[in-house]
C-alpha cells in the first residue's frame, strides 16, 4: 500500500512538472509572437482610416469623413509613438478641425493590430 501511494505521488509530481514546462514553453512562444507581430506606424494609419474614417495620406493634414457628403480637414497637433516596449506599441494622436475642436485618439498595437485605449472624439463624429 505504501509503495502504491509513493508511485501515485511521483506520477502527480511528474505531471505537475510537465504542465509547468508546457506552460513555460507556451509563454515563451507567446512572447516571441507578440515581439515579432508588433504593428507598424503604416498599419496604424490604415487602422485609423478603417476605424475612424481619418485619412492621413498627406501627413501634414488629414481628412475625416463625417458622412457620405461631408469631409472635415484635420491638422495633427500632437503625436506620440512609443516603440520602446518589447511586446506592444502605443500611439497617441491629437487632431484639430477647422472649428478649433480637438480630439484625441490613443491606441495600443499588439498581435498585429491596433486597439483603442482613449477615444475623445469631437462633436462632428
Amino acid at each position: 500500500m505504501v509503495y502504491y501511494r509513493r508511485i501515485q505521488l511521483e506520477r502527480r509530481h511528474s505531471m505537475k512538472k510537465a504542465m509547468q514546462q508546457i506552460l513555460f514553453i507556451a509563454l515563451l512562444f507567446l512572447a516571441w509572437y507578440m515581439t515579432t507581430h508588433r504593428p507598424s506606424e503604416e498599419q496604424f494609419y490604415t487602422w485609423l482610416e478603417e476605424e475612424y474614417q481619418i485619412d492621413c495620406k498627406e501627413k501634414v493634414s488629414c481628412k475625416r469623413k463625417a458622412d457620405e457628403n461631408s469631409v472635415y480637414t484635420l491638422i495633427e497637433t500632437g503625436s506620440t509613438i512609443k516603440r520602446g516596449y518589447l511586446l506592444f506599441n502605443t500611439v497617441g494622436k491629437i487632431y484639430e478641425d477647422q472649428n478649433g475642436d480637438r480630439f484625441t485618439i490613443k491606441a495600443i498595437g499588439v498581435f498585429g493590430d491596433y486597439f483603442t485605449i482613449v477615444d475623445d472624439s469631437s462633436p462632428h463624429s
